[in-house]
């Protein structure tokens, strides 16, 4: 299979604005596919609140979909008193719904739903990529301030029949058009896609909870592990595609899924391709199984293994010494879990962690990130407000070592509330060779609006070891002698600011207003002179039927 590590076209005279996303000068084309797809900022989409997988049984709800920030509403636009919204949220249905199908078409066996969802966006930067193109691409005429939109619809249609009480059959159809109007930050736009987004087909056989289910499925549709640490965002988004931080696309090209549910566990063995940007395709391929046990309402353990056995994606090894086909043989392991110490006296109360170990012996690869949280939403108290704090570690490659340590973030969760390391900063700190304390607030200010505000320290924890492809290369002396060095001579790389406002005009309209800040840190200061703050703002309308 030919190789294709093909350079966009911004990047080719970039030689250090995306490199300099982190401050740099080298780049390529799958560094810029994967920055496309983990979001800054970004408005709660309708991908998050109703995706449509084939798992049509859970055996427990992995998010809370409040810490989505989105408030729990009843149809009738009242608020939800604290009782039924803690059963909403222990339930594995908790999620917002719209009023009844306006286009159904059921019988008692046979049921047929038609959607439609879309959202339209106006988003804008001052000092974008905190206005490093000056000093590292002068002449490249970039600017770093900028308005855009962006747009996408998507129809869709999944059907279910239930042949006999032990067998069901269904699927699912979606199409997606996107497109982006004006430049993005990555100098892409004005070009967009309509292709399918959704075609698989499945069945359930079992009678589930009451016996155990097996249900196995094939196509493109959404899959994801936990809270989406690693495996999440199955499609890239942006570019040829548009739509670059609103996330059009989700379902893998390829997921093979065979699921084996009791009332308390479940078994879960899976085949992955990801739907990645054809000017970027890596070619990347993965399988495992996961594990995985309902503790109580809102409560899991889950223990997953996966190997990616054949990928083209590259690595870069400090100082800069590239690994093709890095990705290859890739192995990990991910626990994770989310426990409710004190379901009677704190019902909000919870602390959550994830650990994932990767190795690769065809590279002496060996690296490791874990995420600690402690949150507690106090549902007695007058608009319901959630405080949460995380801690997040992820291993860089040390420079003093033969190993390469630089961990993979691979198909990660990219929105604020799960696994964005910084608000505009989240271009550029891509789950690799970071650390972050991140602080959420969040509260239903009135019965239809919630306003949410996050604070992220941003961190490398490899000093001069590359954050993302061995950005800002350069010559450093040390005991007299000359070394080649990437990354950051400081740790500090941002500190990272948003706030973000989502109102439920409706059970099937919402519009979301967002303001971001990312103030460099002595870690960007220390490379160039006089970085800016970069500011952003978004204006996102949505609806789903």
């Amino acid at each position: 299979m030919q190789r294709r590590y093909r350079v966009s076209k911004f990047l080719v005279w970039s030689t250090g604005l995306i490199a300099s996303v982190a401050t740099g000068a080298i780049s390529t084309g799958q560094e810029a596919a994967t920055t496309a797809a983990r979001p800054s900022y970004r408005p709660v989409s309708l991908s998050d609140l109703a995706q449509t997988p084939s798992d049509q049984s859970p055996v427990v709800s992995p998010v809370d979909p409040s810490s989505l920030g989105m408030p729990l509403i009843a149809d009738d636009g009242e608020s939800i008193d604290s009782a039924t919204r803690n059963a909403m949220i222990a339930s594995p249905k908790a999620t917002p719904s719209p009023p009844a199908d306006p286009l159904p078409a059921s019988t008692e066996r046979f049921k047929l739903r038609f959607g439609l969802s879309g959202v339209a966006q106006s988003s804008g930067v001052v000092g974008s990529w905190w206005n490093l193109s000056e000093q590292y691409a002068p002449d490249a005429g970039y600017n770093p301030d900028r308005v855009w939109g962006e747009t996408w619809i998507k129809p869709s249609v999944t059907s279910d029949l239930s042949v006999s009480d032990a067998l069901a059959l269904y699927s699912g159809l979606s199409y997606v058009g996107s497109g982006n109007i004006g430049f993005d930050v990555f100098e892409q736009g004005n070009q967009g896609v309509f292709a399918v987004e959704d075609a698989y087909f499945g069945s359930r056989i079992g009678s589930y909870p009451e016996d155990l289910l097996l249900d196995v499925s094939y196509g493109r549709q959404a899959y994801k592990i936990g809270s989406g640490m690693l495996i999440s965002v199955g499609a890239m988004n942006g570019f040829e595609r548009g739509a670059t931080t609103t996330f059009a696309r989700r379902a893998w090209e390829e997921a093979g899924l065979v699921k084996l549910k009791g009332q308390s566990i479940s078994l879960e063995g899976f085949y992955l391709n990801p739907n990645e940007l054809p000017s970027t395709d890596t070619f990347t391929r993965l399988a495992g199984t996961k594990l995985e046990a309902a503790l109580g309402a809102d409560q899991y353990l889950g223990l997953a293994y996966f190997n990616v056995f054949e990928s083209q994606y590259p690595y870069v090894k400090a100082p800069i010494q590239f690994l093709p086909n890095g990705r290859e043989g890739l192995n990990t392991i991910h626990g994770y879990s989310r426990w409710k110490p004190l379901p009677d006296q704190w019902a909000g109360f919870y602390v959550a962690g994830d650990y994932a170990y990767q190795w690769n012996d065809r590279i002496a690869m060996s690296s490791n990130a874990f995420s600690g949280e402690i949150g507690n939403q106090f549902l007695e108290l007058p608009k319901t407000p959630k405080l949460i704090y995380t801690f997040r570690s992820f291993q860089g490659d040390d420079p003093a070592t033969a190993k390469f340590e630089k961990f993979d973030p691979l198909f990660y969760e990219g929105a604020p509330p799960l696994w964005a390391s910084g608000s505009n900063g989240s271009f550029s700190f891509l789950n690799s060779n970071v650390q972050l304390h991140r602080i959420q607030l969040s509260a239903n200010v009135t019965k239809r609006d919630t306003f949410s505000f996050y604070y992220w320290h941003l961190m490398a924890d490899q000093i001069n070891s590359p954050l993302q492809f061995g950005q800002a290369g350069r010559i450093t002396v040390s005991g007299g002698e000359p070394e080649l060095v990437s990354g950051v001579p400081d740790s500090h790389l941002s500190d990272d600011f948003y706030v973000e406002n989502f109102r439920v005009i409706n059970p099937n309209w919402y519009v979301t207003t967002g303001f971001a800040v990312s103030i460099p840190g002595r870690g960007l200061r220390e490379l160039v002179d006089d970085p800016v703050t970069w500011y952003g703002a978004l204006l996102s309308l949505a609806f789903q039927y």
